[in-house]
């Protein structure tokens, strides 16, 4: 069963790799496939706009902003270590903080992709690829799901946090192209190296003596 989990893991891990590093490319030369694929998403996504959702939007997607994101993640981190998993909290701090952050401030800077060129509803201060808020989150809620099914014991209880997760991951990456402020690229880019990320992380916890994770 961990053989068989390990290579999911690896096989994930792999694809993500391969699916950043197209996009990087297709974004550092300006590929025509690149634009087709950012066109079609924005605009199918603004096919359901409406003002209820597009407040919605406006608001969640703060909730990836770099200030939000440290308080819930140094929060979490304070309560794993009260119920006595050390482990689990540093996987959980270097992982968002440590590692989230910093790689997609320097990738962006090496990239450094231009906005796209509409209405921001939401401020944004960097360039484009890869999105930084769909990176952290899917950081963020992998190493929750990790941890979620490392330690809860309750089948029922482990699906549906899950999925509250996944949710998470899929309407902030969503709510980064609603609010004009990423292309759909960026956020595949930002969903699939923070995947990348996860794997390389769980796995050098995976060899540190201690709880399992």
């Amino acid at each position: 069963m961990k053989t068989r989990s390990t290579r999911l893991w690896n096989t994930l891990a792999g694809a993500s790799l391969i699916i950043f590093l197209v996009f990087t490319y297709g974004v550092l030369f300006q590929q025509a496939w690149v634009h087709s694929f950012d066109n079609y998403w924005y605009h199918t996504i603004h096919h359901f706009a409406t003002p209820p959702l597009t407040a919605f939007f406006t608001y969640f997607t703060k909730l990836g902003n770099v200030m939000p994101l440290i308080a819930f993640v140094v929060g979490t981190c304070l309560i794993l270590l009260v119920v006595n998993h050390p482990k689990a909290s540093a996987f959980l701090f270097i992982n968002t903080l440590g590692l989230a952050i910093p790689v997609n401030t320097i990738i962006k800077s090496l990239i450094n992709r231009p906005r796209p060129k509409l209405a921001h509803l939401v401020q944004v201060h960097s360039s484009s690829f890869p999105s930084g808020h769909s990176m952290s989150i899917m950081i963020l809620c992998g190493s929750l799901i990790i941890i979620v099914n490392a330690f809860l014991k309750k089948q029922s209880e482990k699906v549906m946090l899950d999925l509250l997760f996944i949710v998470m991951i899929i309407l902030i990456g969503i709510s980064r192209i609603y609010v004009g402020v990423h292309f759909a690229s960026d956020v595949v880019g930002g969903w699939s190296l923070g995947f990348c990320l996860l794997r390389i992380s769980k796995f050098v916890f995976s060899k540190i003596g201690g709880e399992p994770l």
